[in-house]
């Protein structure tokens, strides 16, 4: 996913923390699995894992905790659902899997979070 969006948008890499207001587990930061800093879009990878339990009950709750903190920090979050899992926020999408069709998906979120006038100025 990261080496596909990567080759999709021309965007800074490397950045893997942003700084929240209020702690998140004890630290001021937050790491998404993916953060499009010039966007200030984080993308999140969620399946439900190996024996079903991840994303699911208490680490949805924490889901949303973190997606409330970067919220208030003026960043959006995108999530990628598998596995059956519902969306948690306006711009997440559930899928089967990642393929052309849910980078296009994606593309289309980072669109209606920011513009298509902004993310298509990254676009390669």
């Amino acid at each position: 996913m990261r080496a596909d969006l990567y080759a999709t948008l021309d965007l800074t890499p490397g950045l893997n923390a942003v700084r929240v207001t209020r702690p998140f587990f004890d630290h001021l930061e937050v790491w998404p699995d993916l953060a499009l800093p010039e966007l200030r879009i984080a993308v999140e990878y969620d399946s439900t894992g190996r024996h079903g339990l991840e994303h699911v009950g208490k680490r949805e709750d924490a889901d949303r905790r973190k997606d409330r903190a970067l919220r208030c920090v003026g960043w959006e979050v995108v999530r990628i659902r598998t596995g059956g899992l519902f969306a948690l926020g306006p711009f997440d999408l559930t899928v089967a899997a990642w393929n052309a069709r849910t980078r296009d998906r994606l593309m289309d979120a980072f669109r209606a979070v920011r513009g298509g006038l902004l993310v298509d100025a990254y676009v390669r």
